[in-house]
């Protein structure tokens, strides 16, 4: 076989090979560059805490519905309320009906039902805010790797914590994480992309 031949199939071999792996790039969701996927996903172990409503709350409201959690408190001078209107952001651009977005307060000494109704009803009527018995907050907040705790702060105190945002998957299970700087449309892209 000459020489010339043997390149043009090596040629045509590499081609091929190219648009195969195009093909298979553009076929593939992209993974967001802000999100972190788990390596599996973690059931979430039971736990019971109230709502801005003084309902109570417990695993099975994180099923039926992609969740994005995030762990703040009312009194959050500014990773809060920054995070929930980023988050207002893609609540509004989100496509996926079967959608929520929870704030769990890591704050459960100022912040009751009332005051989480206020704080939450200002940012968006349809997100949810929950806390409930400092044990029980903290049992949630380990299992999804969220780090708070209490720091004076001159007559008062402030909650130092973690700003991630978590990903609960319809099953209720820990799925993800998005980390800061937190991008709306990263956030947007891969719950659109889960419907």
């Amino acid at each position: 076989m000459p020489q010339s031949s043997i390149f043009k199939i090596g040629d045509i071999m590499f081609r091929l090979i190219f648009i195969a792996v195009l093909f298979m790039v553009g076929c593939s969701s992209p993974v967001p560059e802000t999100y972190q996927p788990l390596p599996s996903t973690i059931s979430i172990e039971p736990f019971s805490l109230y709502n801005q409503d003084a309902d109570t709350i417990e695993n099975k409201a994180l099923e039926g519905h992609w969740t994005l959690l995030f762990f703040g408190y009312t009194f959050c001078p500014d990773v809060c309320p920054t995070t929930l209107a980023e988050l207002n952001q893609v609540a509004a651009k989100v496509e996926n009906d079967a959608f929520q977005v929870v704030l769990v307060s890591v704050d459960p000494e100022r912040d009751t039902s009332a005051k989480l109704k206020d704080y939450i009803h200002y940012f968006n009527p349809k997100f949810q805010a929950w806390s409930g018995e400092l044990n029980q907050v903290a049992s949630l907040a380990r299992q999804l790797h969220i780090f708070f705790q209490k720091q004076p702060f001159q007559d008062s105190y402030l909650m130092d914590h973690s700003s991630q945002i978590v990903l609960i998957n319809p099953q209720g299970q820990y799925e993800g994480f998005f980390t800061a700087p937190l991008s709306v449309e990263d956030m947007v892209l891969l719950i659109n992309s889960k419907s």
